[in-house]
């Protein structure tokens, strides 16, 4: 009998992790599966935990949470050189499902299914050097209005998901301008731009089509640039178009495949990383290509 881990985050997105994994449960043990199962209690606690699993103990880890919890789960599989030691499915219970937007599994009961089958894909992630400190990425690393215009984000958790689009819109109106000096596959140059992103998925938050060019899968990072010279119209507009994608198709956005870049505006500032904020002057980032073993 296969054994399998359930992850699940009972804090995340809407709350409903523990009903859906519940859910989960019974189709597991008649697709006679040898069910354990871990709820987390406090932020980085899965990941402690993932750190600590044998390699040998489970035939796959399922999670039942966002992208904060499935970079969780990675960074903790990643710290004990177990990236590629077992089949990773993803419940999406979250507020912010660039995995399931990517998969096209966002319906529970579809990724619930998947949970069981054997078919795989070889998902990249990115690695991040931060100051003090490295950590994976399964989504995107963020700088300039992704990054704050998430630190707000956060302060409206009370509102569930769509606290990404209010806490969008107030930054865009802000229209802030961000200075950094950058390097893209080894070349530098300054940098003045309202936000640059690298994404690793296709999507993030609540559906945005950030990278639609990109994929976990291409071995590759799709880096997007808002240049400085836009008005809060034109900002306005890349929000528009972001949910089809056809952002990237604006003269004053950029959007180039890389294998590495990084970005240091001179002093401490704010990165998004998977949704999530992190504290760094610097953050340097490469693709990490085939990194996980991802059930679709």
């Amino acid at each position: 009998m296969k054994k399998i881990c359930c992850i699940v985050n009972p804090v995340s997105g809407l709350k409903k992790s523990i009903k859906v994994y519940y859910e989960a449960k019974n189709h597991f043990e008649k697709s006679n599966f040898n069910i354990s199962l871990f709820v987390s209690e406090y932020p980085n606690h899965i990941k402690d935990f993932v750190s600590k699993i044998d390699k040998n103990s489970f035939d796959r880890l399922i999670v039942f949470g966002g992208d904060g919890t499935v970079n969780e789960v990675v960074n903790g599989l990643q710290d004990s050189n177990n990236l590629r030691s077992f089949k990773l499915g993803v419940v999406p219970t979250g507020s912010g499902n660039s995995v399931a937007h990517d998969t096209g599994l966002l319906d529970v009961k579809d990724a619930i299914n998947k949970c069981v089958g054997d078919n795989t894909m070889k998902m990249d992630v990115n690695q991040v050097e931060f100051d003090n400190f490295s950590q994976l990425s399964v989504s995107i690393l963020g700088w300039g209005m992704f990054s704050f215009g998430n630190i707000r984000a956060e302060k409206l958790r009370f509102l569930g998901p769509i606290r990404y689009d209010v806490a969008s819109i107030i930054t865009l109106i802000e229209k802030k301008i961000h200075k950094a000096k950058i390097q893209v596959d080894g070349e530098q140059k300054m940098l003045e731009c309202a936000f640059i992103v690298g994404c690793n998925s296709k999507h993030t938050g609540k559906g945005m089509i950030v990278a639609p060019n990109g994929g976990f899968s291409d071995k590759k990072i799709d880096l997007i640039t808002v240049g400085k010279n836009v008005n809060r119209f034109q900002v306005f507009e890349v929000f528009q178009k972001v949910y089809k994608g056809t952002h990237i198709n604006l003269p004053f956005v950029e959007n180039i495949k890389v294998d590495s870049f990084s970005i240091d505006p001179g002093e401490v500032s704010f990165y998004n990383i998977d949704g999530d904020i992190v504290e760094s002057q610097k953050a340097s980032v490469r693709v990490v290509p085939e990194a996980i073993n991802l059930l679709i």
